[in-house]
């Protein structure tokens, strides 16, 4: 019979000097103590990330704030602590994919509704037709280009 151990971590609790004011301290639980996982990173990492950032700056141009913030959200080495035991050509998948999502995300704050629908279809578009699908805008030539990355992957599988 297996006999299992659950420690909870602290709750999350904030102090406060008196009722009516904002809190002045957060005490956030220790959510690491308890992971009995190392943590890894993939061995291709800097090089993978690095080549699907300049991927990704080839499509979009970004200056100054943006490309400080692009940089800084580091999407292939969230793909290399996921995935740890990827080789370097997967690794690449994963990195572009993350790249394409955040920059997508970005685009997509600036945009009321029916920006929304159309980037929406623009994409879908895309996706299902990427050879014979033509259009000028930046967020569908990501997604052709991703869809071709993929089909490579299954190629090479």
């Amino acid at each position: 019979m297996l006999s299992t151990t659950i420690s909870m971590a602290p709750i999350a609790t904030n102090t406060t000097n008196h009722s009516d004011s904002e809190p002045t301290e957060i005490i956030l639980p220790d959510f690491f103590s308890d992971c009995h996982y190392p943590l890894r990173s993939n061995p291709h990492c800097d090089s993978v990330a690095r080549a699907s950032e300049q991927r990704s700056l080839n499509y979009v141009d970004f200056s100054g704030p943006e490309l400080t913030k692009f940089m800084g959200l580091h999407a292939g080495e969230l793909g290399a602590v996921c995935y740890p035991d990827a080789d370097a050509f997967h690794l690449r998948v994963i990195a572009d994919f993350n790249n394409w999502l955040f920059i997508m995300d970005d685009w997509l704050d600036e945009f009321d509704v029916d920006g929304t629908w159309g980037m929406r279809d623009c994409c879908i578009s895309a996706f299902r037709d990427p050879i014979n699908f033509q259009t000028e805008k930046l967020a569908a030539k990501m997604c052709k280009s991703y869809v071709h990355l993929s089909r490579t992957l299954y190629n090479y599988i």
